[in-house]
């Protein structure tokens, strides 16, 4: 379970986006050129029984949590405001929203923590990009007994080409070189 408000919100954004990618092919079957808007996902809304224990989740997580961005679009473009005739103006509407919405669900879940179920999210620190944390990689630099990087690389599926990977794996590198030799090397 998310801790932090950030941690809550990373989370809750990673689950909608799962959520999209499973229900947007559904929706694409009543209207492939635009399938997510709010009607179509309250017509979806209403047929859920239909639906599978899993996809019935995705789309409750859909109504609480995306649904609400997209009905505030819809008001917004109903007042005029969109991105092509103000950019500035919508965009400053859809900050505002967006921070109360998410400071509002976020209340919520500490009222509430069961009230959306969010799975927490591994911490990428070196590179999220590779999915590399520094306890993924000791782990992986302990089990090999490697001290150089392009050894290293291959069991981490990286190479030199991510700059992020290349100093974060050689810190780690140097980090437990120094302590395998009892910290000789000095800081």
């Amino acid at each position: 379970m998310p801790r932090g408000q950030r941690e809550f919100i990373e989370s809750a954004i990673a689950e909608v986006r799962e959520a999209k990618e499973l229900l947007v092919p559904v929706l694409m079957v009543e209207d492939p050129e635009t399938p997510l808007t709010s009607a179509s996902l309250r017509r979806l809304f209403e047929q859920r029984e239909m639906l599978d224990p899993v996809m019935r989740e995705a789309l409750e997580l859909l109504e609480d949590l995306e649904l609400p961005f997209l009905e505030e679009e819809e008001r917004l473009e109903a007042e005029g405001v969109t991105l092509e005739r103000d950019m500035a103006a919508f965009e400053v509407a859809m900050v505002g929203f967006e921070r109360r919405f998410w400071e509002a669900r976020y209340a919520e879940h500490l009222a509430d923590p069961a009230r959306f179920r969010l799975r927490e999210r591994p911490q990428y620190d070196i590179c999220a990009e590779h999915h590399l944390s520094s306890e993924a990689v000791r782990s992986v630099i302990r089990e090999h007994g490697v001290s150089d990087f392009d050894e290293l690389a291959p069991y981490l599926g990286t190479s030199r080409a991510c700059g992020d990977c290349h100093k974060g794996v050689t810190r780690m590198l140097v980090q437990e070189l120094r302590r395998s030799k009892g910290g000789e090397l000095g800081s």
